[in-house]
């Protein structure tokens, strides 16, 4: 218990007794994993709000054939590309599962807290610092190089982002540990790692791979940071660069954008079951491709800067590519398994006796949805990614990078949507509408395969990833491809995406207005869910439990009988 503040006991008692204190100083000294959980997510929806807005304007601009039009220079353009897709993966994606996860888990695992509690609360608050720090040293002629030459200002102003974006990352590892922790040494009497719900396996795994990688991109970080104060200005060229990009680049590219995706699996294979009604068909199979995925999406080792351009070309790259589709493809399987084969498995530990609705039914609930909305989103995602690495087709710097990079990063956001309408009784004690739900996941899927798919398309039509090029003291733009006008229709398609995208992210806001506005009382379990978390009260007291768990026989305790011996009936 020394990973904890107190007991359970000790927890409980607070419960029972103490009022519930609320406002800044709350925020600022609580040791509740649940309300730095949500802190976590309100900082992420607050990032992805801002990072969808900039996606619009950025594929405005690529209807036109100036970056002047909008962003007044190509440098401008550059930098606000470069906070569009850092943004949307460590100040969105990341933040957003660690939100979850930091408010889920320990109550998935019966533990009372999370692991490390004030480093969990001081992460969070780290994470904040960087994020408005790398934000307005951007919007000051900062961000990750300059294309158009480092001047003394703009050299400052990127060597500031630079520390807003280590800042950033030292706090997702801080809170990776605690969630990593809270997984292998807080699980309740019974749970071994193969009992362990799949979400919280997801995030163990997860977090694994952000510990062994992030700390290669604050690495990378660290060497151009001091080679901009002081270095031989390899990085900070005033004649033009993109190395500062290049340096971290390889965050949102394959295989290491995959890695802040393989929650996706987790939310896919604790939602079907519940959809389902019945258990996780193929639960150790589960288990054991997404711990495959994650190996698929362990990064680092391949950045072209330290490898050459033909990085691509490694026998290890393109395994991995081919590769990762696999898994996801598999835990598609296992949740179509669990969902369309409940009625004729005659499963005992299924509701259909008593009324409930069938499987395929459940599939239009919000969280149904939202799940495998974002498995297929990530199935597309891995297939471009498959598609990338087939050599004769080169599509190693075209649109396919960014394609890639969209589906992967929006099936993540689809999916911690998800996540936040079923978890929202245990995140904030009510309910989100369905019917802004459906809209929100239907916006943001369709939107994701506008764009994501305009842009895989484009790269078969010779679409550069990045229109300029670097000549002397200035950019210009590249040699137009001879499909040039079927490219800027498709650049209209994803404009299109882009805004749905933007209106789903709409809606997620005006739901929570809505369910804050509620009074109404939330059932403990409204959805039949099968984990831990739905045995405590809507919202949970401090401690979680009442009474400390059973001891756990299942993955799926909530479905088993138990005799007084412990043991399965």
């Amino acid at each position: 218990m020394t990973m904890t503040d107190s007991p359970p006991a000790a927890d409980t008692a607070l419960a029972a007794t103490s009022p519930r204190v609320v406002g800044l100083f709350d925020a600022l000294t609580t040791t509740d994993h649940k309300r730095i959980g949500r802190l976590w997510l309100r900082a992420g929806l607050l990032g992805l709000l801002a990072a969808t807005l900039v996606g619009v304007v950025l594929t405005i601009e690529n209807s036109n054939s100036s970056p002047d039009d909008v962003f007044g220079g190509v440098n401008n353009y550059f930098q606000y590309l470069s906070l569009h897709r850092f943004g949307l993966v460590l100040l969105v994606a990341a933040p957003l599962f660690v939100g979850l996860a930091t408010v889920v888990v320990p109550m998935q695992v019966g533990a009372t807290n999370i692991a490390f509690p004030r480093a969990a609360h001081g992460a969070v608050w780290l994470f904040m610092i960087g994020a408005v720090i790398t934000v307005v040293s951007v919007l000051s002629g900062g961000g990750w190089g300059a294309l158009d030459g480092v001047n003394g200002t703009e050299r400052d102003a990127i060597a500031l982002t630079l520390v807003g974006t280590g800042l950033v990352i030292v706090s997702l590892l801080a809170a990776s540990v605690c969630v990593a922790t809270t997984v292998v040494s807080l699980r309740t009497s019974g749970m071994n790692l193969m009992r362990v719900p799949l979400f919280a396996w997801s995030m163990l795994v997860a977090t694994g791979v952000w510990l062994l990688t992030l700390p290669v991109a604050l690495s990378n970080l660290v060497l151009v940071y001091f080679d901009l104060r002081g270095g031989p200005g390899t990085f900070g060229d005033a004649q033009g660069s993109d190395a500062i990009y290049s340096q971290i680049a390889w965050l949102v590219e394959q295989p290491q954008i995959y890695a802040f995706a393989i929650p996706v699996l987790g939310v896919l294979g604790t939602i079907a079951p519940v959809v389902a009604k019945r258990r996780h068909a193929q639960h150790v199979i589960a288990v054991a491709l997404i711990g495959l995925f994650g190996l698929l999406s362990v990064g680092g080792w391949s950045q072209p800067w330290f490898q050459g351009s033909n990085y691509d070309e490694k026998f290890v790259f393109i395994v991995f590519g081919l590769f990762a589709a696999v898994p996801v493809l598999g835990s598609i399987g296992a949740a179509a398994d669990t969902i369309v084969g409940r009625a004729s498995a005659g499963d005992p530990d299924s509701d259909a006796s008593a009324g409930g609705e069938s499987g395929l039914a459940g599939l239009s609930s919000v969280h149904g949805l939202g799940a495998i909305g974002a498995a297929l989103l990530l199935l597309a995602g891995t297939v471009a990614g498959l598609a990338r690495v087939i050599q004769p087709w080169d599509l190693g710097d075209r649109t396919t990078v960014t394609s890639v990079m969209n589906l992967v990063l929006f099936s993540a956001v689809a999916a911690a949507i998800a996540g936040i309408w079923f978890w929202a009784p245990k995140i904030a004690g009510h309910e989100l509408a369905v019917s802004t739900g459906r809209l929100v996941m239907l916006d943001i899927v369709a939107g994701a395969v506008l764009l994501g798919g305009a842009d895989f398309v484009s790269g078969f039509l010779e679409a550069p990833a990045f229109g300029y090029r670097v000549v002397g003291s200035s950019a210009s733009l590249m040699a137009e491809p001879s499909n040039q006008s079927l490219i800027e229709v498709l650049n209209v398609v994803g404009a299109i995406g882009a805004v749905l995208i933007a209106l789903g992210v709409l809606g997620v806001f005006a739901a929570m207005a809505k369910a804050m506005r509620s009074s109404e009382v939330v059932d403990d379990n409204p959805y039949g869910g099968q984990t831990l978390e739905w045995t405590t009260s809507s919202p949970p007291p401090p401690g979680n439990f009442s009474e400390p768990p059973g001891r756990v026989v299942s993955e799926a305790p909530l479905l088993d009988t138990v005799n007084e011996n412990g043991e399965e009936a």
